[in-house]
């Protein structure tokens, strides 16, 4: 920076880790230091010679017992991978034997389910023949018991014989028994059901009651002997317009667990087809009837027991439907019964004593604040979407798309009515506070000195706020339990405990995404957590005020803002003559790049600490922070300390000793080295700027991150001179990394440019070669290049270069003498014309404005790339990051680009990314990585600023 460059500063070789992409470089940049270092690397010795040692004398007990023979040892070897086969197929087996053993036991509960239902439903119909259309045709008239009873004997001859057949097949009872045959053979004698339910009405029988006195003295006298038990005569005479509809629902849930292999399964799939064809045919004759009908058997059979009504006038049954729900990790079958207010789910009583084949799951009511998500389609996750309200989310799992795309449009359209009676009623309004919402961004990889875990990374939209928290998922686990002890009665989705075997796996953590997304809405949305927040938001580091700010209006500043866009937008843009800054700003203001304004509304804390800030030119600063700040509010703050005028693509990196990872804007402010102020206030004290003294284990580095065209940070950096000097140095840093493809000449060009920025007051007195502080040169020329040559040589040509250096910046200084008055000292002149030769060379480098990140590319991947764009790529390799396209890189070599806009469907997994190009339709390529998810941010933040420009 222009107020420190006459310092002497030390060396410091502490950020030689930040993104190193080179394993090769792994023991020059090893975060351990001195004793630590020694230590570790001796114990890792120490274990692999151990290691070594008890392997290599397994195989020689054995080649010694085979008299040395090799053959032998390659037959061992192979008939060591035969044995590996064997077991992965047998265990593949047992797992696919395990499923369908299970699947069978299902098939079984679902067809002995449809025997004693329809045993159940032909007692009902019994009973009706026997204890009343018999006895009454002395009473009523051909015509009357017509009207009443229709062709209810034919109904009951009919299911009798398939109740027969259905029962004597599940006798005999196997994993491979067929039923499709016998439904498709009696779908089409169900039709007499359409005489049964055509013009029926439940009327019928109070009607007639009233006209015949016998009638009514008859039924009255069977009513007081408790013949019905509880229920009466409609009831009874309405079970065949009920019984239909369940069938479907029956087969349907059959089919869901036949696998396609099975000789049953294409004949359920006609059967189930033709069943469907029948029935909505009798659903529309008898559409209010069954549904009105259906609250009262819901009633009875799931709530009188546990005393909850759901009878209500304004409440009416939809339709049922049998399909899965996403709890704890798992899969679970359920039947959904989808009323206008109301979800109810019930589960399959597996348990062949029970009475009761169905048992009440879970129900739901919506309201007015309930809310439908969309999930979107991953490689284990497919076909769902979540209703939520209040504290209660379910996660559908559909069959397919069709499924799917019914049922959600059904329950957005069941929402929406319920909104729009609010609205009438005027009890709705725009400014109540709405629900808070939870989405999953995605996962990152990171490492401690023991292991490897996962970090979720939700996004929270409350209100005004946007806020980006990271969570493991066990310290959800440990929060829940927390919960459950302090509210016991607090309505939360359970957290099953981790297995650790298996918690890497790409289809776990997929479904935890989901669990953790609908876990968070319930506990932020719970009434309970609202009265009493301090504990919950201080243990998922949300702001102290985050409810109040939910409640609060929009900040006028957002109306400023949005005054400026429209502004913005209106006006003619043409990014060649706006600078980096500019450009950002603009984008900014017409999507999201950075926003701070919502944090700026949020009530600030009187406690504060201070928050250590790192640069790369070997500085650092404390700033005086609350927790109620972001990310961005910091960056904003430090960039003002530092007198850095634009700052929009500049991003935080924290560094500790198993990682390195980019801080979002809306990411909690890190709590590392935070030193408490002396009832300081926030503003209060503005910085302190020291010269760095110590290394710590954990760093907060703020680096520059964002790069466009070398034209539009031209008019940045040569603006500003705390700008140029901070790219500058971390520019000498991704050198020392071997970011960049350097020749010998240009390194001993970058070592005087490097001296002169440096270490100017050593530069000044350089005279002769034995005075040249190669020390210093070293700082920068990375070891594996240096020592490609003699040091001899290194001098002699820094050397010889040192004086055209000096000559080509003396001759710029008298040329454009009248332009740098504005630098008082002749030395920092010196120094910003350097910096900005330094910089004009290194933007012409192919590899300037580059992130890496390694990749494994699989052969099925990189055999379709190597033949359409006829290249050579190797499986590991690193994929660098620009402005408008990927690199694909090995040794420092360019193998393949693949411009931004022809990269569509970009999506981050656990493990890995997969996109899409244009050219190449239907295929999907995957790149192997820890770091898709910063690799589709950082595509989508470039397109975002390709497409509104």
């Amino acid at each position: 920076m222009q107020h420190q460059l006459s310092l002497t500063i030390e060396s410091n070789d502490s950020y030689d880790q930040i993104d190193n992409i080179d394993m090769s470089q792994f023991n020059e940049n090893l975060l351990f230091q001195g004793k630590e270092q020694s230590k570790l690397l001796s114990d890792i010795h120490m274990a692999s010679e151990k290691l070594s040692h008890s392997a290599d004398h397994y195989i020689n007990e054995i080649v010694e017992q085979t008299q040395g023979s090799m053959q032998y040892l390659f037959y061992f070897q192979r008939k060591q991978i035969i044995m590996i086969q064997s077991y992965y197929r047998m265990y593949s087996c047992k797992i696919k034997y395990q499923k369908r053993k299970k699947w069978a036991r299902y098939r079984k509960c679902v067809i002995q389910e449809l025997v004693d239902s329809e045993f159940t439903y032909l007692k009902y119909l019994e009973l009706i023949i026997v204890k009343f259309y018999d006895p009454l045709q002395g009473i009523l008239t051909e015509t009357q018991s017509k009207l009443l009873f229709r062709n209810l004997k034919q109904i009951y001859l009919l299911n009798k014989q398939f109740l027969f057949e259905i029962s004597e097949r599940f006798s005999n009872f196997t994993q491979h028994t067929c039923f499709g045959k016998i439904f498709d053979k009696y779908v089409q004698f169900f039709k007499i059901y359409f005489e049964y339910t055509s013009g029926f009405s439940i009327e019928v029988v109070s009607l007639l009651r009233k006209e015949i006195p016998k009638l009514n003295d008859f039924i009255t006298e069977l009513e007081e002997a408790d013949i019905f038990k509880g229920g009466n005569l409609e009831s009874y005479l309405i079970k065949p317009v009920q019984r239909l509809p369940k069938y479907v629902l029956l087969i349907k849930d059959l089919i869901k667990h036949t696998w396609k292999s099975h000789p049953d399964y294409e004949s359920l799939q006609v059967s189930v087809n033709k069943f469907i064809e029948v029935n909505s045919k009798i659903d529309i004759l008898m559409d209010n009837v069954l549904k009105n009908q259906m609250l009262f058997e819901l009633q009875k059979l799931f709530f009188d027991s546990i005393n909850v009504s759901i009878v209500e006038s304004t409440r009416r049954y939809v339709q049922s439907e049998t399909i899965n729900v996403l709890v704890s990790k798992q899969q679970k079958s359920v039947i959904v019964y989808i009323c206008n207010d109301m979800i109810i789910l019930t589960q399959r009583n597996q348990n062949a004593l029970a009475k009761q084949h169905e048992k009440l799951y879970e129900y739901l009511y919506l309201n007015e604040k309930s809310y439908c998500k969309n999930k979107p389609e991953t490689q284990y996750c497919k076909f769902l979407f979540t209703v939520s309200s209040q504290e209660q989310s379910i996660t559908f799992i559909c069959q397919d798309a069709e499924q799917k795309q019914k049922l959600l449009s059904l329950f957005e359209s069941l929402i929406n009515d319920i909104k729009m009676k609010y609205q009438k009623l005027e009890i709705y309004q725009e400014n109540d506070i709405q629900p808070i919402q939870v989405f999953a961004k995605g996962t990152e990889l990171r490492k401690s000195l023991l292991q490897s875990y996962t970090v979720y990374v939700m996004f929270i939209t409350a209100g005004t706020q946007n806020l980006t928290l990271l969570t493991r998922y066990s310290s959800l686990i440990k929060l829940e339990n927390m919960l459950r002890k302090q509210f016991p009665d607090i309505s939360i989705p359970h957290l099953s405990k981790n297995q650790w075997a298996s918690n890497k796996k790409t289809q776990l953590i997929e479904a935890r995404k989901i669990i953790i997304e609908n876990f968070l809405e319930a506990v932020l949305n719970s009434p309970l957590i609202k009265q009493n927040p301090e504990q919950v938001l201080k243990y998922l580091e949300l702001p102290p005020s985050f409810y109040e700010a939910i409640a609060s209006s929009p900040n006028k500043i957002c109306i400023e803002r949005e005054s400026l866009r429209n502004t913005m937008k209106s006006s003619s843009f043409n990014t060649d003559d706006y600078s980096l800054s500019e450009t950002l700003r603009f984008v900014r203001n017409t999507n999201t790049i950075r926003q701070t304004l919502h944090h700026k509304s949020l009530k600030v804390s009187n406690q504060t600490i201070n928050i250590k800030i790192m640069f790369l030119d070997e500085y650092y600063i404390f700033l005086p922070i609350s927790p109620e700040l972001r990310v961005a509010d910091l960056i904003e703050m430090a960039a003002g300390a530092i007198k850095l005028q634009s700052y929009d693509d500049f991003k935080f990196f924290l560094i500790n000793d198993q990682e390195i990872r980019i801080l979002d804007d809306d990411d909690c402010i890190p709590q590392i080295q935070l030193n408490k102020s002396n009832n300081e206030s926030v503003f209060s004290k503005l910085t302190f700027l020291f010269k760095e003294r110590e290394k710590t284990n954990t760093k907060l580095l703020l680096k520059k991150y964002l790069y466009l065209t070398p034209k539009q940070e031209k008019k940045d950096y040569q603006s500003d001179l705390v700008r140029l000097n901070l790219i500058c140095h971390q520019a000498f840093d991704d050198i020392k990394n071997m970011k960049y493809k350097v020749t010998f000449s240009q390194y001993c060009i970058y070592s005087i440019y490097y001296l002169i920025i440096k270490y100017y007051e050593n530069f000044r007195h350089i005279f002769t070669k034995q005075s040249l502080p190669i020390n210093l040169v070293k700082q920068l020329i990375p070891d594996k290049v240096y020592k490609q040559e003699k040091e001899q040589t290194w001098i002699s040509e820094i050397y010889i270069a040192i004086g055209i250096v000096k000559q080509e910046i003396e001759q710029i200084l008298k040329q454009h003498d009248k332009n740098l008055q504005g630098i008082k000292k002749l030395e920092q002149q010196f120094q910003y014309i350097t910096e900005l030769l330094f910089m004009e060379s290194l933007q012409q480098n192919p590899f300037y404005g580059l992130q890496y990140f390694n990749i494994e590319i699989p052969n099925t991947s990189k055999d379709i790339l190597q033949r359409q764009f006829q290249c050579q790529l190797e499986t590991y390799s690193i994929l660098g990051v620009k402005y408008d396209r990927f690199i694909i890189i090995h040794n420092m070599e360019k193998k393949l680009e693949i411009f931004l806009n022809d990269i569509v469907n970009l999506s981050p997994f656990p493990f890995y990314f997969q996109f899409q190009i244009k050219q190449i339709k239907n295929e999907q390529f995957i790149f192997k990585t820890s770091n898709g998810l910063e690799i589709q941010k950082l595509q989508e933040l470039y397109s975002n600023i390709s497409n509104n420009l």
